[in-house]
């Protein structure tokens, strides 16, 4: 809880709060007018504030990591990818609960640098750009809370990249807070707020369907892990499979 504290009191995260009314008139991240290279460019050029980022971010998976492991069988995969894992503390515990497979982790350079301790004969490390360079086939993909880092259209890049990597069997699985149906306030509509000043939003399940259906994908269910998250499931689409079908909530 403290390294996220921490990450909210960086200067970069108040100066774009602070100019919130552009976002809200404009529909575009105030902290791409206030940052130069806006947030992902400030935390590439300052590396004690990165590290603050990285802490926060680590901090709040652990919270989430148990409730996906339980939520969710992993045991039919041989390959698990997981794209943008940060040092792998997700994809380490998958692994765990699931001793016949193996995983690659898939992040920038720089990351990939500083989980280099953790490559064993089961977890690779892969440096890359999910945005310019191909990414390693897999049975499954795990995206965790990636996706709403991004507006609409780096999302659909982000996703077109895995269905082209993926085979027809590969199953999809984005791990996000989701914004809900019903009124009143809640963490993803707070949170939602905080993305939309750096450059993301928060999604409902149609609009992840509807992301889903315009990259080769169809999501098939949603699964509340119980911890903040749910696990939203695709599978890639067939010539002859409707990009649209029930999606199941559990």
């Amino acid at each position: 809880m403290s390294s996220l504290v921490r990450m909210f009191g960086l200067p970069a995260f108040w100066a774009s709060v602070g100019q919130l009314e552009y976002s809200i008139r404009s529909g575009q991240p105030c902290a791409d007018k206030v940052l130069p290279g806006g947030i992902w460019g400030y935390l590439a050029a300052h590396p004690d504030d990165s590290r603050i980022f990285d802490e926060a971010m680590t901090s709040k998976a652990h919270g989430q990591i148990q409730g996906v492991i339980t939520a969710y069988d992993f045991s039919s995969f041989s390959t698990i990818v997981d794209v943008g894992g940060g040092r792998g503390h997700l994809l380490q515990s998958v692994l765990s609960e699931t001793p016949q497979a193996s995983g690659i982790l898939f992040d920038q350079s720089h990351v990939i640098e500083q989980a280099a301790g953790i490559a064993s004969d089961r977890l690779r490390l892969q440096p890359g750009d999910f945005f310019n360079d191909v990414l390693p086939a897999g049975d499954a993909y795990l995206l965790m809370e990636v996706i709403h880092d991004w507006d609409d259209a780096a999302s659909k890049t982000i996703l077109t990249s895995v269905r082209r990597a993926a085979h027809e069997h590969s199953k999809v699985l984005l791990i996000e807070a989701i914004l809900p149906d019903d009124p009143g306030p809640n963490w993803p509509r707070t949170l939602d707020i905080a993305m939309l000043a750096i450059g993301g939003r928060q999604r409902t399940l149609p609009d992840y369907s509807e992301l889903f259906s315009q990259c080769g994908l169809a999501m098939t269910r949603a699964i509340d892990t119980g911890a903040g998250v749910s696990i939203v499931e695709a599978i890639p689409i067939q010539a002859d499979q409707p990009p649209n079908g029930a999606v199941a909530r559990l």
